[in-house]
C-alpha cells in the first residue's frame, strides 16, 4: 500500500483508521461509511477531511494529516532535518496531550508503518474559528493562559525516550538559526544588518541560553490555535493544532509566537494573562520585567528562525512578514 494519503484509495483510509481507533482504546469499531476530501486549510503537510460513520451509530468528524510523505517538497527544503521528524508529533499527541488532557484536538490514534514509511495521525476536527480570525480578546488571552499552563500540564508524562524526539531548542539550534539568518541578510543584500547580527552573536546566544526552559508548542502563531465556544454560554477554549515543531525551547517563546503583530493595551493584555497563568513557583521567580524581558529575546530568535529559512521560500500567509525589519527593531529593543 502507498505511502501517502493522497496516493491511498478511501478503503486504505477506512482500514487504518479502524486499526488506529483500536489502538486508542475505541474498542473494535467498523467503519460503514466514510466521505473524504482535502482539507481547505492544510499548509506544509497533506490533510483529508473525513466525516465517519461507525457501526455503532457514532458519527465523528475527524482530519488525517499525513506528517511522513505527505510534507511538501517547498518545506521539505525550508527547514532543517532535526525540524522534520514525522515521529514527533504523532509522539506529542499519544504520549503528551491525550494523557495529559491537555485542550487540544482529540487524537484518534494514528498509522505508523517503518516500511513504507506512512505515518497518519487521525485527529479530531475542531469547530470553531482559527484566533486569528478573532476580535474577542478574550480568546487571545485564554490562548495565553493556555501557554502559559502547558509545561505543567505535560510534566509527569514526559520521558526520556519521548524527549529524543522532541525538538531541543538549545544553544546549537540557536545559533544554527543565528548562521542561516546572517547568510540570509547577505543574499538579500541587508549587509548591515548582518554584520550586526554577527557582531552580537555571543551575547545574544549566551542571553537566549539563560532562560528558563520549558516544553512548548513551538508555532504558536495565531493560525495555529483553534478557538472552540460549544461550552457554557461566553465560555472560550482555546485548542492549537500542528505540534510538528515541539519540544524543549525559552519559556516564553509560544508567548512570543502569540503577539506577532500586537502592541499596545492587547499585548500587554496577553503578558499580563500569561504571567498571571504560571505555575506558582515559576510566577514567584520569573517578574513581569523578567518576561518582558524574555519575550523580546524569544522573538528576536523567531524572527532569526524565519529570516534563516531559505530565502527562496515564501512561508504561509499568515507568517509572512518583514522579518529582517522585525529583527532589526528586536535588536534595539533587547539592547544588543
Amino acid at each position: 500500500m502507498p505511502a501517502a494519503l493522497r496516493e491511498s484509495s478511501d478503503e486504505e483510509v477506512q482500514h487504518c483508521l479502524e486499526g488506529a481507533l483500536m489502538d486508542v482504546g475505541e474498542g473494535s469499531p467498523r467503519v460503514i461509511e466514510l466521505e473524504r476530501k482535502p482539507f481547505a486549510y492544510e499548509t506544509s503537510f497533506a490533510i483529508d477531511e473525513l466525516r465517519v460513520e461507525l457501526d455503532d451509530g457514532q458519527e465523528i468528524d475527524l482530519l488525517v494529516k499525513d506528517v511522513g510523505a505527505g510534507l511538501s517538497a517547498t518545506a521539505a527544503a525550508t527547514k532543517p532535518a532535526d525540524a522534520l521528524d514525522p515521529r514527533r508529533e504523532t509522539a506529542v499527541y499519544r504520549s503528551l496531550l491525550h494523557p495529559a488532557g491537555v485542550p487540544a484536538p482529540r487524537f484518534y490514534g494514528a498509522t505508523e508503518d517503518e516500511d513504507t514509511g506512512r505515518t497518519w495521525l487521525f485527529l479530531e476536527r475542531v469547530p470553531g474559528e482559527v484566533l486569528a480570525d478573532e476580535g474577542d480578546l478574550e480568546a487571545w488571552r485564554a490562548a495565553a493562559r493556555w501557554a502559559a499552563k502547558l509545561d505543567a500540564a505535560v510534566e509527569e508524562h514526559r520521558d526520556s525516550s519521548l524527549d529524543r524526539l522532541l525538538l531541543d531548542r538549545d544553544r546549537d539550534w540557536h545559533e544554527g538559526r543565528l548562521t542561516s539568518a546572517i547568510a540570509a541578510c547577505e543574499t538579500l543584500g541587508k549587509t548591515e544588518l548582518a554584520a550586526r547580527l554577527r557582531g552580537c552573536a555571543d551575547p545574544l546566544l549566551d542571553r537566549i541560553e539563560a532562560l528558563p526552559r520549558a516544553f512548548v508548542h513551538g508555532e504558536l502563531y495565531a493560525s495555529n490555535v483553534i478557538v472552540s465556544r460549544q461550552g457554557p454560554p461566553g465560555a472560550v477554549q482555546v485548542k492549537p493544532v500542528d505540534w510538528e515543531m515541539a519540544g524543549s525551547a525559552p519559556f516564553a517563546l509560544d508567548l512570543a509566537a502569540l503577539v506577532t503583530g500586537w502592541d499596545g493595551e492587547e499585548r500587554e493584555a496577553m503578558c499580563e494573562a500569561f504571567h498571571a497563568a504560571l505555575p506558582q513557583a515559576a510566577a514567584g521567580a520569573i517578574s513581569a520585567a523578567d518576561l518582558r524581558g524574555a519575550l523580546g529575546l524569544c522573538e528576536l530568535a523567531l524572527a532569526l528562525q524565519w529570516l534563516g529559512w531559505a530565502s527562496d521560500w515564501q512561508p504561509p500567509a499568515e507568517h509572512r512578514r518583514d522579518w529582517a525589519a522585525d529583527a532589526a527593531r528586536l535588536l534595539e529593543e533587547t539592547g544588543l
